[in-house]
């Protein structure tokens, strides 16, 4: 059994934009957050496609924020298509001031505090690694980040 693509559409503009569904349960339907808040995005050095219950291994050089990037659950954070998802401006992290790592792997997660698999909206394996060292500023241009969920 699949799920309808309208549907699939409006689940994800509920969780990425903060749009309510209409015509489900009451007349008001599933609403979305009275404060629309963010969703993270993460960088991680490694293992976040071994299988859903593993999260990868979060950035931890100098000047990287522990928790991720905000991007606002809003349609100026994230354009939702159908079943796809992508980020609509930059989404910047903190500039290396010391160590080096080399990213492999992006995850969003609902929050910045999060350690546990079930926090975690998606994840994968970036198109070519990000070297980070000493004067770095990792980011996505807009529109970089694509997720398709299924």
């Amino acid at each position: 059994m699949n799920a309808g693509n309208t549907f699939e559409n409006e689940i994800l503009k509920l969780i990425f934009q903060n749009t309510d569904i209409t015509g489900i349960g009451d007349s008001g339907g599933l609403r979305g957050s009275v404060t629309a808040g963010s969703v993270y995005v993460r960088l991680c050095t490694d293992a976040v496609e071994v299988s859903d219950s593993q999260i990868g291994t979060e950035c931890a050089y100098t000047g990287y924020v522990a928790g991720g990037a905000a991007v606002e659950r809003s349609a100026s954070g994230w354009s939702v298509s159908g079943s796809e998802i992508k980020n609509v401006a930059e989404v910047t992290f903190g500039a290396c001031a010391a160590g080096s790592e080399n990213v492999r792997y992006m995850e969003i997660w609902r929050n910045n505090t999060g350690t546990l698999e079930a926090e975690r909206i998606a994840w994968g394996q970036l198109s070519s690694d990000i070297a980070v060292s000493v004067g770095v500023t990792p980011k996505f241009a807009a529109e970089s980040i694509t997720v398709t969920f299924n």
